[in-house]
């Protein structure tokens, strides 16, 4: 494509729509097989029929980390949903890494069919199995017209131009795209007054649940407080803050390193089970809401994921965790990194309402990681007038 992601970015900012246009119009050019018709495909009316739902995975069976216990976004989903639909009514597409995208999109359309699928639930940020390329369109342009489906695109970071243009392009192909956000609501993100999915919280079996519960049961806190994750420089300061206002403070706990800058603290990470278990080892972990692709507050998976440890969750976050739990309660607020020493050491303090707070939230967040992903989408399908999954209804559980 002749238009870079930072000429469309600087478009979009100086002209509404512009960037939109520059991607789309380059991308038909270029790739002609993902132009689709004006005003998008008219899909057949849906085929009653018992829901299937079809996962394409961005790392499936060929990849190290597909099973229990990795937090691999799209095993968690196929395996939360086939505990309660059955074998029978989930499958999953096992792209290998560098597959030719042809290769793949035949076999998903053969999978389609053979397997009567009414939902397929993917990454719509890239390809299967290659981060770097991204051909959906040209996928959803040959399957939608004839498919009576539902596609789920699944977007990790919408917070940047180019990952809302590729939704955008594969919402106009047909009405049958629906978009699922795990960081920002998502209504009217792609096309006006028309509802997506979003914020959902990340899906997780009860199998990988039970290898947390196992990994957790002989963990008790040690730290006052931890932090994980990058260390960009103004962390490594409020680490340094905290530090001096005498908290143990705990950089990553779960690797058996230590880190103090941002490069290593991004390589050579441990296992998820151990990351869960940094978390367990302190009493409270801080958490930045902020997108990296600017100034966007998120509702981030470690939201969920230190409260399922039973720590106690210091967040700057203003509007998301609260649609979850209950600020001031189940998790403290601070407004920046400075402000952060102050609410630290009051919390610390006040060890029986904290703990009595985690416990709380500690509670939900196994319902929520359980229920959150697949109740969100059915709503927001039902809404849209299109078939429900049916992953978590009464009925579909004793089929």
């Amino acid at each position: 494509m002749s238009s870079s992601p930072s000429l469309r970015a600087r478009l979009s900012g100086l002209i509404p729509g512009a960037g939109d246009f520059a991607f789309n119009r380059d991308r038909s050019r270029s790739t002609p097989a993902s132009k689709a018709p004006r005003g998008g495909h008219r899909p057949p009316g849906f085929r009653e029929r018992p829901s299937h739902v079809l996962v394409v995975p961005i790392e499936g069976p060929q990849f190290p980390d597909w099973g229990p216990g990795h937090r691999n976004f799209y095993y968690e989903a196929f395996r939360s949903a086939e505990e309660q639909l059955g074998s029978s009514r989930v499958s999953y597409l096992d792209v290998p890494a560098h597959c030719r995208p042809e290769v793949w999109h035949r076999e998903l359309r053969d999978a389609v069919h053979d397997r009567q699928a009414t939902h397929i639930v993917t990454h719509a940020e890239h390809d299967p199995g290659e981060p770097d390329v991204w051909t959906w369109d040209i996928a959803w342009n040959s399957l939608a017209p004839e498919w009576d489906g539902v596609l789920l695109g699944v977007a990790f970071d919408s917070a940047f131009d180019l990952v809302r243009m590729k939704s955008r392009r594969l919402a106009r192909m047909s009405p049958n795209f629906v978009h699922v956000d795990i960081c920002t609501p998502a209504d009217g993100m792609l096309l006006r007054d028309r509802g997506e999915v979003g914020p959902v919280t990340m899906p997780m079996s009860q199998e990988s649940l039970s290898l947390i519960d196992q990994r957790l049961a002989s963990v008790t806190p040690r730290h006052d407080i931890s932090f994980i994750g990058a260390l960009y420089p103004y962390r490594v300061q409020m680490i340094e803050s905290l530090r001096s206002a005498g908290l143990d403070v705990a950089v990553n706990p779960h690797r058996s390193d230590v880190t103090a800058d941002f490069a290593a603290s991004r390589t050579d990470q441990p296992g998820w089970l151990e990351y869960m278990a940094g978390y367990a080892e302190s009493r409270m972990t801080v958490n930045f809401s902020r997108s990296s692709a600017g100034s966007v507050e998120q509702l981030k998976t470690r939201v969920i994921e230190a409260m399922l440890a039973g720590t106690f969750l210091l967040t700057d976050d203003r509007e998301r965790t609260r649609v979850y739990f209950e600020p001031e309660v189940e998790y403290g607020y601070f407004r920046d990194p400075q402000n952060l020493v102050e609410v630290a050491g009051q919390w610390l303090n006040a060890a029986d309402t904290r703990h009595a707070g985690a416990m709380a939230a500690q509670a939900k967040a196994r319902t929520i990681i359980q229920r959150d992903f697949w109740t969100q989408i059915d709503d927001g399908l039902t809404k849209r007038g299109l078939p429900a999954t049916d992953v978590l209804s009464s009925e579909a559980s004793k089929a």
